[in-house]
C-alpha cells in the first residue's frame, strides 16, 4: 500500500544501526533538496527567463483583457483545472486497483509527484519514476506497466484526435493539399488508428511476443504473472474514456484562454488547430529548458499556417503560457510539497 513513511523507524534490527539510520536520513534529505532546487530552477527559467513573453507582459495582457464580459471564460478554465487532474487520478486508481488498494487522496499524491518529476525530462518521461517511487517496492514493476497503460491511452487519444483534426483542416481547406494526397493520408490515418487500438487492446500478446527475444526474456518473465496481463477490455476502454475526457478538458481550456486574450477566429477552425498543436507536441521530445518556448512556437506555426491568426501572436503565446501555468506549474508545486514529505525508506515500505 502507498504510505507516507515519515514516522520514526526502529533503530535496532537486523542489519540496521543508528549510524545507517542517520546516513539514510541525510541521503534522503539531500535528494529531496536537490529535486526541489532543480524543480525551482526549471520553473524559474520557464517563467522568468523568456524573451518572447515575460511574466510582466503576461500580467499586462491579462489586465488589458480582463472584463466582466470575458470573466466567464476564466471561470470555466479555473473550474476545469481540478477536473483535469481528477480524471487523471481516477484513471490511475482504476489501473492500480489490481495491484494495490489505494485511496483517491493517495492516488492524487502519486499523480502530482509524477507531474513534478516529469518536468526534469523530455515528454514527461520522469512521470514513470515519480509514480513508481510512491508505490510499495514489491509492486513497482507492475506500477511501471500501469503507468505505461495510462500514458499509452492518453497518447493514443492525442495521436488519433490530432491526426483526424489535421485531415479535417486539409479537407476544409484551412491548409492547402492535393486531394489525391489527402485521400492517401486519410487511408493511412485510418490504418494507423486501427493498428494502435489493436496493440492497445492486445498488450498481453505484445508482452508474450517480446519474450521471444533473449534480451527481454528475464523482463517478460517478471511480467508473466502481472495484473497487467489481466486488464479487461472494459478497463482499457475506461482508461481511454478518462484520457479522452482530459483531452477535451484541456483543449477547451486552451480555446477559452485564446478567446480571453483576444484571439479572433472561427471556433471550429481554432479547435482543430489546438488538436494539431497537441499532436505535434506529442511527437517532438521537448526538453524542460526549452519545452514551453517550443510549445509556443508550435502554436504560432500552426495557427499561422491555418491562416487564422491576424496580429494575435501575443494572444497565442499568452494562452499557451497561462495554460501551462494552471495545468502544470501549480500542480507541480503541490507535487513538490509531497516530494518534501516522502520518506522513501524501502524497509518500511516492505513491512507495509
Amino acid at each position: 500500500m502507498l504510505t507516507n513513511t515519515t514516522h520514526s523507524l526502529p533503530i535496532k534490527g537486523k542489519g540496521f544501526s543508528l549510524k545507517s539510520l542517520v546516513q539514510h536520513k541525510i541521503f534522503v534529505l539531500l535528494l529531496k533538496l536537490i529535486l526541489i532546487i532543480v524543480l525551482g530552477v526549471i520553473l524559474y527559467h520557464q517563467i522568468f527567463g523568456r524573451e518572447d513573453l515575460t511574466i510582466q507582459k503576461l500580467g499586462i495582457e491579462f489586465l488589458h483583457h480582463l472584463s466582466w464580459q470575458k470573466a466567464p471564460l476564466l471561470l470555466v478554465v479555473l473550474i476545469l483545472m481540478p477536473l483535469n487532474w481528477f480524471f487523471e487520478t481516477q484513471k490511475w486508481l482504476a489501473l492500480m486497483r489490481k495491484i494495490e488498494s489505494i485511496s483517491f487522496y493517495q492516488a492524487l499524491k502519486v499523480v502530482l509527484v509524477g507531474l513534478s518529476l516529469s518536468l526534469f525530462t523530455p515528454n514527461r518521461v520522469g512521470e514513470y519514476g515519480g509514480r513508481v517511487m510512491m508505490v510499495s517496492k514489491g509492486n513497482r514493476l507492475h506500477a511501471v506497466w500501469a503507468t505505461m497503460v495510462g500514458i499509452s491511452s492518453q497518447w493514443i487519444v492525442l495521436v488519433v484526435g490530432g491526426w483526424w483534426a489535421l485531415m479535417g483542416a486539409f479537407y476544409l481547406d484551412f491548409m492547402p493539399i492535393n486531394m489525391t494526397l489527402l485521400g492517401s493520408l486519410i487511408l493511412l490515418g485510418g490504418i494507423a488508428s486501427v493498428f494502435l487500438l489493436i496493440i492497445y487492446f492486445n498488450l498481453k500478446q505484445v508482452v508474450r511476443y517480446g519474450a521471444r527475444f533473449k534480451w527481454t526474456q528475464k523482463w517478460a518473465k517478471k511480467m508473466s504473472a502481472s495484473p497487467f496481463d489481466y486488464y479487461t477490455n472494459r478497463e482499457l476502454i475506461q482508461a481511454l474514456i478518462y484520457s479522452g475526457t482530459r483531452y477535451l478538458i484541456y483543449s477547451f481550456q486552451y480555446l477559452c484562454l485564446l478567446y480571453f486574450f483576444g484571439f479572433q477566429a472561427a471556433v471550429f477552425a481554432t479547435f482543430l488547430g489546438i488538436l494539431i498543436v497537441y499532436l505535434l507536441q506529442t511527437g517532438i521530445p521537448l526538453p524542460p529548458s526549452t519545452g514551453l518556448l517550443a510549445r509556443g512556437n508550435i502554436a504560432l506555426l500552426i495557427f499561422g499556417y491555418l491562416s487564422i491568426i491576424e496580429g494575435t501572436a501575443m494572444a497565442v503565446l499568452s494562452a499557451t503560457f497561462s495554460l501551462w501555468m494552471l495545468n502544470v506549474v501549480l500542480p507541480s508545486i503541490l507535487g513538490a510539497f509531497f516530494v518534501a514529505r516522502l520518506g522513501w525508506n524501502e524497509k518500511e515500505q516492505e513491512r507495509k
